[in-house]
């Protein structure tokens, strides 16, 4: 074996998710995200590491809310556009549709197969990156792509699982253990 630098490579291939932050109405932003995480079920709660350098941090730390969003892997040219460029330098917003949540105002995507709305809970910080831990108060997905008894319906959603870069791999083929 040899060593590896960027340990978390080991961690991918991952689901690809867009956080949404801001108000809708005031400021939104979108980015493109793999370090996200279910924390606990009750209350329900995800976690989401984001670099403290970030538009999306500056939004979530201002507005303490954020969703998350997934896009089929029909959609991975604006899941890498939302993750190679800021939202300080230009208007990511504009690249799909968006509607304000349910339960939250940060912004929701119109293309999305499933949201989490989520209210920051807590926050720890951790060198380059905080790590947000949102109560999940609006979990929506459109049921032609996933059932709450089995999860996502697998070869219909494509749901993204991003490597590194410009490489993404979708979930095809289920297996089951014996």
């Amino acid at each position: 074996m040899r060593e590896v630098r960027k340990f978390y490579l080991l961690l991918h291939p991952r689901p690809a998710y867009i956080i949404g932050s801001g108000l809708v109405g005031e400021r939104v932003n979108f980015m493109a995200a793999s370090w996200v995480t279910p924390v606990a079920e009750e209350p329900p709660l995800v976690g989401v590491a984001i670099d403290v350098t970030s538009y999306t941090h500056e939004l979530i730390i201002k507005y303490g809310e954020f969703t998350v969003n997934v896009l089929p892997l029909s959609r991975i040219n604006d899941i890498y556009y939302f993750g190679s460029r800021s939202g300080r330098n230009e208007d990511k917003s504009s690249r799909l549709g968006y509607r304000k949540g349910s339960k939250v105002s940060a912004p929701v995507l119109l293309d999305a197969v499933g949201i989490l709305e989520c209210k920051v809970s807590h926050s720890i910080k951790a060198n380059d990156v905080t790590f947000f831990i949102g109560e999940v108060v609006e979990a929506e997905a459109d049921e032609e792509v996933f059932d709450e008894r089995i999860g996502w319906k697998t070869l219909k959603a494509k749901i993204p699982l991003h490597n590194w870069g410009k490489l993404f791999y979708d979930i095809g083929r289920a297996h089951r253990v014996e």
